[in-house]
């Protein structure tokens, strides 16, 4: 291993200290293990502020570089050195060219702050929000910013942190803030998100006096309906207020009528098996309550049944030919429900958005499932980067689908579909009509 101070360490040296780290043997004391924890803090910040030079560094070799040219139309090069960086650390692209970003902050504008993750005083999370905080600001604000946060960073929290970085940004660029509150209020949105539960997360960004007033109005409401007997806590009566102010509808006993794709193994659906359901773009549910979904929407007339074929062994869903040149209709369908509704790259978790053929139709690839794949928007962009290539690792139709591929710094990059739900695990006896019924439908949408 390198051992001067100020030598190059190899990624051998450093592949080394890990595994050092990872057979290291606990003290046995309570002030010793306290020792451990507080040294074991300071090599992750310091890991973490040379993860941070060496990103940018990379950047910037790979930025000077000349990029194979092919004659196509190609993405902001930011696109490719941010995938190929979320490869090497396991996060999805667009935290990839976010670390790139942040990186490079940290070293050209914020160097004290940079040099105080290194000796262990912030954390990574907290040195990546000061960077984030200063987003907005120009390199030598920054620069001030920076000066002005170093003497007091030691021991602040993250509330603390928060207030002081905004604090010194409304010092030290009051026209900058002015700015960004104004952007701020123009970039007024809702978004969502499904959590792991079976519920949803429904986010607005408001205008402060907006959500105030949005606020006020809840509460009221809510206070009124628990004032005349409302069983309900204050919490649930808030959410079924707001839904139903924007739909129209009781959420509780008048759910919209929006398609959902919900897909579940016959052993789930009709017996006793435990193997969960899922629903495309939101994650899994517990076979007990996709069977219940099932159920209510049957009585109520708007179920559609469809049948989808799996090999037994690995759950791999079949093949699906079309002669077009887009991936539309039900072969597009197909692409969502066999990649689960995520996109195919590694460590991205954003929704298919393109449907990709992963040997183009230029280079003579078929418009098949074989050769599709689902994509976000990001990935695909990038996938056509000089220098990336991909490729079907099995074209075969009885294992999961599987694409390989090399980008332009020969990082590899592998995806393999997830099986379809069901599968030996959860699986129990039917009779005889049962198994003829279970041989009809294994997908309810």
């Amino acid at each position: 291993m390198a051992e001067a101070v100020g030598q190059e360490w190899q990624a051998s040296d450093l592949h080394a200290l890990a595994d050092l780290l990872a057979d290291l043997t606990p003290g046995t004391l309570g002030p010793d293990l306290l020792d451990q924890l507080e040294a074991l803090e300071r090599i992750k910040s310091a890991a973490a502020a040379a993860q941070a030079v060496v990103a940018a560094t990379f950047a910037d070799v790979a930025d000077s570089e000349d990029a194979p040219v092919d004659g196509r139309r190609t993405p902001p090069r930011a696109m490719s050195i941010g995938a190929e960086v979320a490869l090497a650390t396991l996060a999805s692209p667009y935290a990839g060219e976010q670390r790139v970003l942040l990186s490079h902050r940290l070293r050209d504008d914020l160097p004290l702050t940079l040099a105080a993750l290194g000796r262990g005083e912030l954390t990574e999370a907290r040195a990546l929000a000061i960077a984030r905080g200063v987003d907005h600001l120009t390199p030598e604000q920054r620069g001030r910013v920076d000066e002005d946060l170093a003497p007091r960073l030691a021991g602040l929290g993250d509330v603390r942190l928060r207030d002081a970085v905004r604090r010194s940004c409304l010092t030290h660029a009051a026209d900058a803030e002015a700015r960004r509150c104004r952007r701020a209020r123009a970039d007024r949105r809702v978004t969502s998100r499904a959590l792991d539960d079976g519920t949803g997360r429904l986010t607005a960004i408001l205008p402060l006096e907006a959500l105030v007033c949005v606020r006020g109005v809840l509460d009221a409401e809510a206070a009124a309906a628990r004032a005349a007997g409302d069983s309900r806590t204050a919490g649930q009566a808030r959410a079924d207020i707001l839904a139903a102010r924007i739909t129209g509808r009781d959420p509780a006993s008048d759910p919209p009528p929006v398609k959902v794709n919900l897909v579940i193994g016959v052993e789930s659906l009709l017996g006793d098996g435990t193997e969960p359901g899922q629903i495309l773009g939101a994650g899994h549910l517990p076979a007990a309550l996709c069977t219940d979904l099932v159920r209510r929407a049957s009585a109520a007339a708007k179920a559609i049944i469809r049948r989808l074929f799996v090999t037994p062994a690995d759950r791999a869903l079949i093949a699906m030919e079309s002669t077009t040149r887009r991936f539309d209709g039900l072969l597009a369908e197909f692409l969502d429900l066999r990649d689960g509704g995520l996109c195919r790259t590694p460590g991205c978790n954003a929704a298919i958005r393109h449907h990709d053929h992963i040997t183009p139709v230029a280079d003579d690839g078929p418009t098949a499932a074989s050769n599709g794949q689902g994509l976000c928007e990001r990935c695909n962009y990038v996938k056509e980067s000089p220098g990336w290539t991909s490729w079907v690792a099995d074209p075969g139709d009885t294992g999961l689908h599987e694409v390989h591929g090399v980008t332009e710094h020969l990082r590899l990059v592998r995806s393999t579909a997830p099986p379809a739900p069901g599968g030996d695990g959860c699986l129990v006896d039917y009779s005889p009509f049962e198994l003829r019924l279970a041989s009809t439908f294994t997908l309810i949408s």
